[in-house]
């Protein structure tokens, strides 16, 4: 994990501190707020050089590779920014379009193409926050049946690079990715935490389409930023005399997510585990209330040292109604604790014998 230094005003670095060790949901920090989270047409889309195409106010496209078509939805559909007929969106009246070049006109049809609208976002120094957006991709346009070729995808992709900085393609940016086609998924939801390292952290809604294929084009809408729910382990020992250890954890639901008119949110929590100097982590319990769970080492093992993590995620159940768009929000993972066992010095290895049955 890269490491950087962060200078920070005292509170802001306390802030930090606390945050990194899951303990810190202070209602007294400012939400954060994203510009035209919406893509509405009404809140203003204007051109930017070497782009085809409009781009919402508050954002700004790049270019991976490709000569992309960037629109509002409603401005590319119907020729004006009212709300008379339907136009593909999830939210509000409006969504942002990406559409190949030369989406349906031989001999060439839909262009592969990369593209991104990134936005700086003012956030508090060592607060976590959680990143959740809705987009669909349409390989082959939108005719059922649907001849998309068998391996061909558009990815649609949510990033956030907590730093601040706006290069879609720097090792700091975090993705979350979903390839599915409009027949499997519809809107799909994407959504990932991040723990912001600066005074501002950036989030990107990007489209790779790498196939030529006609028709080839998606939508993205709703984007929603919030302080992110936490989590902690309460009372982990750091050491422990035999083969067993119960985990406690516990955690706070975001401010912002509380204050969502009609959400019905409730904290869900995931921990994983790993051994000391493994890099990849096991899931251990999944979809739990806050509580608490033993896990047990092998003691013929002797001494041995592992690490667990925790997050907490806020979701509306199943059947609860609640606000719409059904935004589900992931907190960031917890700073790795470590838990020593030392094991049995008795342990002698199991001898089984078969059962005998006496009539």
């Amino acid at each position: 994990m890269n490491t950087r230094l962060v200078r920070v005003a005292p509170l802001a670095a306390l802030a930090f501190l606390l945050a990194v060790n899951g303990i810190l949901a202070s209602p007294d920090l400012p939400p954060p707020s994203v510009a035209n989270a919406s893509f509405e047409c009404a809140q203003g889309y204007g051109t930017q050089p070497g782009i085809v195409g409009q781009v919402p106010n508050g954002w700004t496209a790049t270019l991976l590779y490709g000569r992309p078509e960037l629109n509002s939805t409603r401005l590319k559909f119907t020729g004006e920014c009212g709300d008379d007929g339907f136009v593909e969106r999830l939210e509000g009246l409006d969504s942002l379009v990406f559409l190949s070049e030369d989406i349906e006109t031989p001999p060439l049809p839909g262009k592969p193409f990369d593209a991104a609208v990134y936005q700086r976002v003012a956030v508090t120094p060592g607060t976590a926050y959680s990143l959740s957006g809705w987009l669909v991709s349409l390989c082959g346009g939108s005719a059922i049946p649907n001849d998309c070729p068998s391996g061909y995808y558009i990815a649609k992709l949510l990033g956030v690079d907590p730093t601040g900085d706006t290069d879609p393609t720097s090792t700091n940016v975090t993705w979350v990715e979903d390839r599915r086609n409009f027949t499997e998924s519809r809107w799909a939801n994407l959504r990932l935490a991040a723990t912001a390292q600066s005074d501002h952290l950036t989030l990107f809604v990007r489209v790779n389409s790498p196939f030529q294929w006609h028709g080839a084009h998606a939508f993205a809408d709703a984007i929603s930023l919030v302080r992110a729910p936490l989590a902690w382990f309460v009372d982990l020992p750091a050491s422990v005399p035999g083969s067993a250890v119960t985990v406690h954890w516990d955690g706070s639901q975001s401010p912002d997510i509380a204050a969502i008119p009609g959400g019905t949110y409730q904290l869900q929590f995931d921990v994983q585990v790993r051994k000391a100097g493994q890099q990849t982590w096991i899931d251990w319990q999944t979809d739990r209330p806050a509580g608490q769970a033993t896990f047990v080492v092998d003691p013929c093992l002797g001494q041995q040292t592992m690490e667990f993590r925790v997050r907490a995620r806020s979701e509306q159940p199943p059947g609860s109604g609640g606000a719409w768009p059904n935004h589900r929000y992931p907190g960031d993972w917890s700073a790795p604790s470590s838990v020593t066992f030392q094991g049995s010095i008795a342990c002698q290895p199991a001898a089984f014998l078969p059962l005998v049955s006496i009539r």
